[in-house]
Parts: C-alpha cells; structure tokens; sequence
C-alpha cells in the first residue's frame, strides 16, 4: 500500500473515532486513537498526504473531499477543528478532556 494510500486510511480512522456523540467511544479510545495518529505523523521519514487529505483532516464532513466522496458523505466524521471545539456533557463552559 503506497504511503498517501496509509495516510488517507489513518486520517478516516483517526475522524470516526472523534465522533462524541458515539456512547461506545469513551474519553480513553478518543485519546488512544489521537496518540496513534500523532506518532504516525511524526514519524521518521514522515508519511505522505494526498493535497485532499489536509481539508478531510481539518473539517471532516464539512470538507469539499467529504461531500463529493460517495464513500464519505454517506458518514458523520468529526474534523480535528470540530473535535476541538467540543463541550463536555459533565462539566459546564468546559471542553471535552481530549479536546484540551
């Protein structure tokens, strides 16, 4: 598998984990699957993107790649900027810990 191919793959994994209106993703899976993509960009050498792949990353659904990908508008993916901007459901005016 090319290394783009790899990166297209991580980053779709990496947003389907973000969604916090999963009840079966917990704080822990969202960490965890942050954690893994970090190390897999920061890799040395470090992994090639397609030019797609940085506005999916960002945006998730809300990207021009999302809406014209049949595969990917028929998903809700959280976008790092939407997924950082999360409000926790325990604590008021407050994000979600893996936000922070």
């Amino acid at each position: 598998m090319p290394d783009a191919e790899r990166s297209s793959i991580e980053i779709k994994v990496l947003l389907k984990n973000l969604d916090p209106t999963k009840p079966s993703i917990k704080h822990k899976d969202r960490l965890r699957r942050l954690n893994k993509f970090r190390n897999y960009v920061t890799a040395k050498p470090p992994p090639e993107f397609y030019d797609d792949d940085y506005p999916l990353m960002l945006l998730g659904s809300e990207s021009p790649t999302a809406m014209e990908d049949e595969d990917l508008s028929n998903m809700t993916l959280y976008g790092l900027l939407r997924a950082a901007g999360c409000p926790s459901t325990d604590h008021k005016d407050s994000l979600k810990r893996s936000a922070r």
